[in-house]
């Protein structure tokens, strides 16, 4: 099961490709994308464990689209 997260602000379709193709260059990150309209990140990890990961998520944002994460809800369709 993984998870949706709420970004601070929309992302436009680069800078979304980007955060995804860093988050799923770690090695535990089963699925990961932005929706559609740059406002959603939703994560899956390969084992469950998801401290890791999202403090990685919450840096490569900031990092890359200077803005935050909040969690919305558990992504049942992952």
């Amino acid at each position: 099961m993984g998870r949706c997260y709420l970004l601070s602000k929309t992302v436009t379709e680069d800078l979304a490709n980007e955060i995804i193709k860093e988050l799923t260059e770690r090695g535990d990150v089963k699925h990961a994308r932005i929706s559609a309209d740059g406002r959603y990140l939703y994560v899956d990890t390969i084992d469950g464990e998801f401290s890791v990961v999202m403090y990685s998520a919450v840096n490569i944002c900031s990092r890359i689209a200077n803005c935050e994460l909040s969690f919305v809800k558990f992504d049942y369709t992952a």
